[in-house]
Order: C-alpha cells, then structure tokens, then sequence
C-alpha cells in the first residue's frame, strides 16, 4: 500500500504506506488536516501505526501531534527534541511495518535532525522518502536556522547527499515538496525520481568539491517567508489540536465591521476585479485558489482574528484548512450573506483603481508621475522589469510601504496580476491612498510586445 498526497498550494507531499498482509500503515511528514490519513486508511482496511516526520518542518503545521492524541506512535530524526512523545531514532536503526522494512537514515544538511526514509517491500521497488533533503532536479536548502548554523548544515547536506548517491541507481526518490515549495531552489514538477536519474540530471549533485557546493548552494536560496520561524518553534512544541472540519460560524455583516474596527482582519477572496470594484474597508485582497495559505502566511500576522469574505461558503472552508495549515488559527468566521449583505448594511468601503496593461503601457509612454512597485520575486524582477520600476516583493509590502512616495500614484504588477491585487490592497492598509493594479501583470505588458529591461 503506497499513497501520494500533494498540498498543491504549499506543494507539500505526504505518504501513506502499509503492509498489505498485516493492514498495518505508517504516516510519512504528515499534514494538519490529518483526517485525510485516517479516512484513506480506513478504506484500504489499514492501521496507522507510526507518524514519521524525516525533520521539524518550517513551512507547514504537521498533523503528527494530532496522530499523536489518536494513539499513533510518532517518530523522528535524533535531536528533534519534540515537546510531545515521540521516538529519536538512531541511524541504520529499521523498523518493521508487517512485511514492510522501514531503515531510517540519518541525514543533516537542511537540519540537524534530518533523517530520510528507505522503505522496502516484497514485489515492490524500493523507496527513499527524502524529506527535505534531496528533491526532482534541487536539493534542500541549509539556511533556515540562521546564519550561525548555516555553514555547518551546508557541510551536511553534502555529505548526507553524497551517502544517498552511493544507493543503488534503481532507488526511487520521493521528496517532500514539489515545484513551488520555498524549501529548495528550482525544484522538477514531476512527483519522484530516481537515484541514478538525479545523479544524472541534479545541477547540484555534480558538485564533487565542496566549497564549490556550498558556494553555488549558498548563491540560489529562495525567499524566506516570515512565518517560517514560528512554524519551527509550534511543530516542535506540538502544534495546539484544532478540528479542522469545524463548520465556520456566519457573522452578520455589522458585527464583521464591529470586529475589523478592533483589530480583525477581513481576507476577501473574490477575484481581483470584484475586490477592486469595492470591497470592506481595509480588506486583504487574497483570491481563493491553492495559494490562499501560502501568501497568507506571508503578510499574515499570526496572533490576529481573522474573518472571511466571499459569495461561496465553501470557498471559506477550504481557506479556512489552508490558514490552518500555515498556523493561522483564529479564524473567527465568514461574513453572512458575502459583500451584498456588507452593502445592503451601509458598511464602510473602499476600492482600488485597475489599469489595463495598455493603459500601463500609456502611463509608461507619458513618463507620468507614478511609481511602478514590482511585487515579484527578486529572480523573476531580474529577468525583465520595467525601467523606473522598484522590486519590492509582495511579502515585504507591510515592512517598506513607508519607503515609497506618498505624493505620487503607486501602482502594483506582478507577473498576471494576482500579487498585484493583494500588494494593492496591503498597500491600501498601509495608508496609502492612490494605489493601481495592472491587470494580467507582466505577461499581459509583454503581449503588447513590450520588452523589459
């Protein structure tokens, strides 16, 4: 018994795998919405035994404590230091699931605590669960414990990732992220791989030197999202038991303002053009989609209420397990009745001007007084901007919106618009008045056959 589940808006895998004679099963970096384990097991007639977590993860919550509080046995690397009951395992040190063999390898570089996972079975080809260590055409980053560690934790990952390359060829690799995960730099889309095909194919992997390694590794790290910090600091202390199925509480319209007055934040999920038209005073413009807890995450404080907006309500439940799983637990509720019900009460609003890409093209030709905020990524920025143009990432806008002109329009792109929307609406929250959006962001300006510099 072998099951993928993928988190497509944290590009986060987890594993289920069992034996089928003994319909016994284990966990493999389990998410918090752990249920989905449960329910998969239950169908295939299995028992979950053990919760493996291959590190203490930054990026999401883990669902281990919950499996914990269920009866399942969780297991880590040596020195996690969980404040919860768990099991350190020693290198080499294997366990067996039925017919299933589990040999835990220890294997530090994107932590100290990092173990990978060789899953054996009879008829079935073997497996390397890889957590964050080794991904399809990337490797783990070392840097997310502070500069003071990250040398070491780069010496590490060399070592731990010339002990997996020296596996057989035939191994497959399952890791613990995909394309879009913040955890490497340029990470394959395709789910697995295989030992001999990432020695063939992995950049990184062809590094024998290893001051050659830890100098390209060190050169290419992703952006680090704030919250990454406190997600080190809850999965090692357990993470506090939520439901995530708990139905979300309505709340009239006039109590939502009442509630945005005293600090709440309302995430409006309606598309950007629906936002822009109006929307609540002071709301974040953060679309539904995959990515709700990802850019959450990001511009999010942690400690906030937090009330949604949108027409569909179960739109507001798969958020709501999305906020969940980037720790943002104080979701109060969902507006009743969405944002008819907030007009119909005569509720504050607000809205945004969008500019077409043509109209951004004018504004260019006209050298007109506006300054272009470029919310992408540092990498993307430098493949092509627009001159004039400032590169401020979409989850750095509430810590430098006080650096930009307050006598001048400020107008937001992304790459197709997304971003633009939600660094608008931060922007707003900040205080600044004359805020643009670029509809269809960049690729919708190099359509027009404009060219970046």
């Amino acid at each position: 018994m072998f099951q993928r589940f993928f988190d497509e808006g944290l590009a986060q895998a987890s594993f289920l795998v069992g034996c089928d004679r003994t319909k016994q099963a284990v966990v493999i970096d389990p998410r918090r919405d752990a249920a989905v384990y449960a329910a998969a097991a239950k169908q295939a007639g299995l028992t979950i035994a053990a919760a493996i977590e291959t590190h203490v993860h930054a990026d999401f919550v883990s669902g281990a404590r919950d499996l914990h509080e269920t009866g399942v046995r969780v297991i880590t690397g040596p020195g996690a230091g969980l404040h919860y009951p768990h099991h350190e395992v020693k290198d080499g040190e294997q366990l067996a699931v039925g017919d299933v063999m589990l040999t835990f390898l220890h294997t530090p570089g994107h932590t100290p605590e990092h173990i990978s996972v060789l899953v054996d079975a009879p008829g079935e080809p073997s497996r390397l669960f890889t957590g964050d260590l080794l991904f399809v055409g990337s490797v783990g980053r070392p840097d997310l414990l502070g500069e003071a560690q990250t040398r070491q934790l780069a010496d590490q990952l060399f070592d731990s990732l010339n002990r997996v390359m020296a596996l057989d060829g035939a191994i497959e690799v399952h890791p613990g992220h995909g394309a879009g995960s913040l955890c490497g730099a340029g990470i394959g889309k395709e789910p697995s791989t295989t030992i001999a095909r990432e020695r063939h194919q992995n950049a990184m992997l062809r590094y024998t030197d290893r001051a050659a390694f830890v100098a390209a590794l060190l050169a290419d790290t992703p952006p680090t999202p704030p919250y990454f910090s406190r997600m080190k600091q809850v999965n090692a202390a357990g993470p506090p038991i939520v439901d995530p199925s708990r139905r979300l509480p309505s709340i009239r319209p006039a109590a939502a303002a009442a509630l945005a007055a005293d600090g709440a934040v309302i995430i409006d999920l309606r598309p950007a053009a629906a936002f822009a038209e109006a929307h609540p005073y002071g709301a974040l413009n953060i679309g539904y989609g995959s990515k709700v807890g990802y850019w959450a995450g990001w511009v999010v404080p942690p400690d906030v209420p937090l009330i949604l907006l949108t027409d569909d309500p179960a739109q507001a439940q798969e958020a709501f397990v999305q906020l969940l799983r980037v720790g943002l637990d104080r979701v109060e509720g969902v507006v009743a009745g969405g944002f008819e019900a907030w007009t119909a009460a005569s509720l504050p609003i607000a809205d945004v001007q969008l500019m077409s890409a043509e109209e951004f093209k004018r504004a260019v030709e006209r050298d007109e007084s506006m300054q272009i905020v470029d919310v992408r990524t540092p990498h993307e920025w430098h493949t092509g901007h627009v001159d004039g143009s400032v590169n401020i990432p979409v989850g750095e806008i509430p810590e430098r919106a006080g650096n930009l002109p307050t006598d001048a329009l400020i107008v937001t792109i992304c790459e197709a618009g997304y971003r633009s929307s939600l660094a608008a609406s931060l922007l707003a929250q900040e205080g600044i008045a004359r805020v643009a959006s670029v509809t269809g962001g960049m690729a919708a300006y190099r359509a027009l056959g404009e060219l970046a510099t």
